[in-house]
């Protein structure tokens, strides 16, 4: 049935520049299985966003959260970081880290940037999309060009590792249109009329299958899934991100994925989704609970000692920068130098123990523990 309404990619080894243009046939997904997945995952997705916009200051622990997504989607990419790089990178300039944490800076980097294009251009466009992919790799070219030849193949070290199980379509002219195509299916709710969280799902596969560039497509196309949802209206804050869930089943990912161009299998894809969306939208819920609680505990038992002079303040910084140095403290003007290092240091012993002091690269760090904790889980 799914073959006959969606055509199938005839030979993965040959680019598919066949490959159909949106939309496709609303019996693909209007179906029980994968309704009954979208009332879950939207039912999910409100309570998220009610949760988020209560809270006392979004920015404060969005950054945190965003780094958390750049972490787990620049992984997938088998680019790791550490805890301690992680984290350090984040108090420092972008322009002061090497190697795989500025890949994830970059990440971070690129979300924000795309937020503001489309908070001043109002809708997706084909510079959205150059732009996302240039920030990620800080490159300056644009859409990979015919003679880059560019084949997906079977990661692992099994029996089929290195085989080729995808060839993108071929062509400046032939990439643009359906780019093209697939910015207005995400755009025109009135031509294509589909409940946006499927229109993210379905826009996501098209991303994916175009791959446009010549490296760096899944993390645009990761950075796309949480655009179209705030752009949308879904969403108010980026706050709900799917790369955790992804890398904790990578294999399942990249085979449906594939199994929508070899078999048509878009049902097992979408319910494979919306389940992404589902969980990972109960997942944030309840991370911004634990935060926002954290938060609250950790200034009433900062004011109550009486010990520190702006405790609310204190507060704030060790929530804005889970490694915090004496300097962001003296560069916000909070505290003098000696001030600052003296709450930091009193905040690593007892009865608070809140922090935790790591001499990392000759500097010292002062880690919140438990917000990086509930951060990392």
């Amino acid at each position: 049935m799914a073959q006959s309404l969606y055509s199938i990619n005839p030979d993965r080894n040959v680019a598919w520049n066949t490959l159909p243009m949106l939309p496709i046939h609303q019996d693909l997904y209007r179906d029980f299985d994968i309704m009954d997945s979208l009332i879950e995952a939207k039912a999910a997705i409100s309570r998220l966003q009610g949760r988020s916009i209560v809270m006392p200051d979004p920015s404060v622990l969005i950054n945190s959260v965003i780094l958390q997504e750049a972490r787990f989607s620049t992984e997938i990419e088998n680019i790791f970081t550490t805890e301690d790089e992680l984290y350090k990178a984040f108090g420092e300039e972008i322009e002061t880290e090497t190697g795989d944490v500025k890949e994830v800076l970059h990440y971070r980097e690129a979300i924000w940037q795309g937020f503001e294009h489309l908070k001043k251009m109002g809708k997706f466009d084909i510079e959205y999309l150059l732009k996302i992919y240039r920030t990620v790799k800080k490159a300056n070219d644009g859409f990979r060009p015919p003679q880059s030849k560019v084949y997906i193949k079977q990661g692992g070290t099994g029996p089929n590792a290195g085989k080729v199980i995808y060839t993108p379509p071929a062509g400046d002219e032939l990439i643009k249109q359906l780019l093209t195509n697939l910015v207005a299916f995400i755009n025109d709710d009135k031509t294509y009329k589909i409940d946006p969280l499927l229109k993210m799902i379905i826009a996501h596969y098209q991303f994916e299958a175009i791959h446009p560039f010549r490296d760096g497509n899944g993390r645009v196309g990761r950075i796309l899934n949480i655009h179209i949802l705030t752009q949308k209206g879904i969403l108010d804050l980026p706050v709900l991100f799917l790369s955790k869930y992804i890398l904790e089943t990578k294999d399942q990912y990249y085979n449906l994925l594939a199994g929508v161009s070899q078999r048509g299998g878009w049902k097992s894809w979408l319910k494979y989704m919306l389940k992404a969306v589902e969980l990972t939208a109960n997942s944030s819920y309840q991370k911004i609970n634990e935060i926002v609680e954290l938060k609250k505990s950790i200034t009433e038992i900062l004011v109550d000692s009486k010990e520190f002079t702006r405790p609310e303040g204190l507060a704030d910084m060790i929530f804005t920068q889970p490694y915090s140095k004496v300097k962001h403290f003296t560069s916000s003007k909070i505290y003098a130098e000696n001030t600052a290092r003296k709450y930091l240091e009193r905040l690593c012993e007892k009865p608070f123990n809140i922090l935790q002091k790591k001499r990392i690269s000759g500097n010292d760090y002062f880690v919140n523990i438990d917000f990086v904790r509930i951060l990392g889980e």
